[in-house]
């Protein structure tokens, strides 16, 4: 888990995920409080695979389940935020989405767990396969999960308008 800093860094800007896309202002609910997010990440599978039951999450994966661990709604869309209990290990990623089908996972580098906002890289292969080929996609945790939600809840926009 990483060092909280005197100040989050990036909890509003994933907090404010709720109104943009959800019209709906954020609530305490829709997020963990630090206790509850360390004991959930502690049972996870990545805990098991460290060796020493620590989870080498970067500060931006850990304020966005501080801000929004809770939010189905933005969780489970078109792609699935792996829950805090739920984060694994593989060929040397923190794996934390995998696409609707199953077959794509994006992970954080674990060399990389001290940065706060580390790239993220695609594996061509879903979670549960043991390996893949990671590529990696050009942006930090916190722009790829804007531009992956943003994109998302357009998409559904568009879809619904051509309903009506």
């Amino acid at each position: 888990m990483p060092a909280e800093p005197t100040a989050p860094v990036f909890l509003q800007l994933f907090q404010n995920l709720v109104p943009t896309h959800l019209d709906t202002p954020w609530a305490t609910e829709d997020g963990l409080e630090p206790g509850e997010l360390d004991a959930l990440l502690a049972a996870s599978p990545a805990a098991q695979v460290s060796g020493d039951g620590t989870v080498p999450v970067p500060l931006a994966l850990y304020e966005f389940h501080r801000a929004l661990g809770n939010c189905s709604e933005l969780l489970e869309t078109d792609h699935f935020f792996f829950d805090a209990d739920e984060l694994d290990i593989r060929d040397g990623y923190l794996m934390f989405l995998e696409d609707a089908n199953e077959q794509t996972v994006w992970g954080l580098p674990v060399a990389d767990a001290e940065l706060p906002d580390p790239l993220v890289w695609r594996r061509s292969t879903g979670a549960d396969q043991d390996h893949g080929e990671w590529t990696c996609e050009d942006g930090t945790f916190s722009e790829f999960t804007l531009d992956l939600l943003d994109w998302t809840f357009e998409e559904e926009a568009q879809e619904n308008s051509a309903w009506e």
